[in-house]
């Protein structure tokens, strides 16, 4: 695995620091990994070090630009001669000024190629593509950017969050009333110095009742002065250097902070927080989240002053928190990301399979699942399902054990990877199933299937089975004919439709 990225006290260290959680998700499944990365003031090359990975620094060029892409893709490619000395399985590139261009230069140095993006305003050539953010529209705007076959990893439930963040989701109470800690971070390299006018925001509060972590990051400018500032303060305490904020985050009841990937840590721990963008990728994704009730959007770095946030600060502290607001955040991120990212990344026909019985903690993924376009469309019933239909519904089915056996069929570590139905009739128990969209094209079908019937031989021994498939749905026929199954006639004796028969 090849990482092509870069950070810096310009840049900032958000795409480093996503890329390290991945890489380290990887290299415990035994995977290689290589960095390449430009030398830039500030750069991170050492970080990468010091975790274990080995890293090539490409030589610097004047300002924020990678040089021509040209040349970028050439040093790529001798970097990654030298630090691997063969091809690549993976090239993974997450990096804002590297587009289709650079990424077809690149296709010979490696089997296939991913991208990080979160802006969409350029086309890439890759297999793999991953945007983590939470904007309108998002399974949309990438229609025209990618080739036909690039399976897209869209939304936060691919956030790339170190994994304290997931350990810590599901212990994390919501926070309500009353603020009396409070966690200020601005990122890696917080230029503009927000780090300093929060905490002179906390300062005019006079508040000492109210404890503050302040985290400053790898390539700030700033460190030394908001230090000598917390000093002469018993309740702020200044940190850096941290692998991860998720434990200060679970302590916290309040933030401030920048956009950015940070926005997705918060929201897993259920941690409300005042925002202000420091960059322009920044605003339409905040302003997303803002409207929909998950942070408190406060403006742009040049917009706001420290009397406005002292005076957000004033009002939340004399209100309280509303535990809603909490919960909100707690619902959306469950921290898993990385898993489902390190899944799309090495899953094979081969990897092992299990299958449970869904709960109703699945309802919001079963019900993403019957809405896919590709999944309506192979249905007998085309239109669009609603969500409180599809509650209902489920709540019967979970609850009809004795004539419905509903799993979710995932990987060992539990990544979800479709579902499979068995509702008994009169001639015998009916399968439906479906491949999680961005699993499809793995070759999973037969497995996936196999592994349902394997659990429903062991708690319905002896069950005749059957699946109904549209004629044209050549994939799903030849999944059924290599499990065994016998062609008959269909009960409906529908026109197109071939029905398949077994017992299990």
């Amino acid at each position: 695995m090849v990482f092509r990225t870069d950070g810096g006290s310009q840049v900032g260290s958000g795409h480093v620091m996503r890329c390290l959680t991945l890489a380290q998700s990887l290299k415990a499944r035994g995977a290689d990994v290589l960095f390449i990365c430009r030398e830039q003031p500030g750069h991170l090359g050492y970080l990468i070090t010091e975790r274990g990975f080995a890293v090539q620094l490409l030589a610097p060029v004047p300002g924020l630009a990678t040089g021509n892409w040209v040349d970028d893709a050439r040093e790529t490619r001798a970097a990654l001669e030298v630090g691997l000395g063969r091809k690549a399985n993976w090239l993974i590139v997450d990096h804002y000024l590297l587009d289709r261009r650079w990424e077809g230069e690149l296709r010979a140095s490696a089997d296939r190629l991913m991208v990080i993006d979160d802006l969409c305003n350029r086309p890439h050539d890759c297999d793999l593509l991953l945007d983590q953010n939470l904007v309108a529209d998002m399974h949309e705007r990438y229609a025209d950017k990618l080739p036909a076959s690039c399976r897209q990893l869209i939304g936060p439930t691919y956030a790339l969050l170190h994994p304290d963040y997931a350990r810590l989701h599901a212990h994390v109470a919501p926070r309500r009333g009353a603020v009396r800690r409070t966690l200020v971070f601005f990122g890696g390299a917080d230029s503009a110095n927000l780090t300093e006018r929060a905490l002179d925001a906390f300062l005019a509060l006079g508040r000492p009742d109210i404890e503050v972590d302040i985290v400053i990051g790898a390539s700030s400018r700033h460190g030394d002065a908001v230090r000598q500032k917390a000093e002469a303060h018993a309740h702020i305490r200044v940190h850096a250097g941290l692998p991860s904020l998720a434990t200060l985050m679970s302590r916290a009841d309040l933030a401030i902070g920048a956009g950015g990937s940070t926005h997705w840590e918060r929201l897993c721990l259920g941690l409300p927080c005042l925002v202000v963008t420091l960059a322009d990728n920044q605003r339409p994704i905040s302003e997303e989240l803002h409207r929909l009730g998950l942070i408190q959007l406060l403006g742009h770095h040049d917009e706001v002053d420290q009397s406005m946030i002292t005076g957000a600060l004033d009002r939340l502290i004399r209100q309280g928190l509303p535990q809603e607001w909490s919960l909100r955040c707690m619902a959306l991120v469950d921290g898993r990301g990385v898993s489902r990212v390190v899944t799309a990344l090495t899953l094979m026909p081969e990897t092992v399979m299990q299958a449970r019985l869904a709960t109703l903690e699945d309802e919001k993924l079963l019900l993403e699942w019957a809405n896919d376009p590709t999944t309506r469309s192979n249905a007998f019933s085309s239109a669009p399902i609603p969500a409180d239909g599809h509650a209902r519904w489920l709540r019967q089915k979970l609850g009809d054990l004795a004539s419905v056996r509903l799993y979710i069929v995932e990987t060992a570590d539990g990544v979800a990877l479709g579902q499979v139905r068995f509702e008994c009739g009169d001639i015998g128990w009916e399968i439906d199933y479906s491949i999680a969209p961005e699993f499809r094209g793995y070759g999973l079908g037969r497995r996936l299937l196999n592994t349902a019937l394997m659990r429903l031989r062991a708690d319905a021994p002896g069950a005749s089975v059957f699946g109904q498939v549209k004629v044209d749905n050549v994939p799903s026929r030849k999944v059924f004919e290599s499990l065994g199954f016998q062609a008959s006639e269909s009960p409906d004796v529908s026109d197109g439709v071939a029905c398949y028969r077994q017992t299990v």
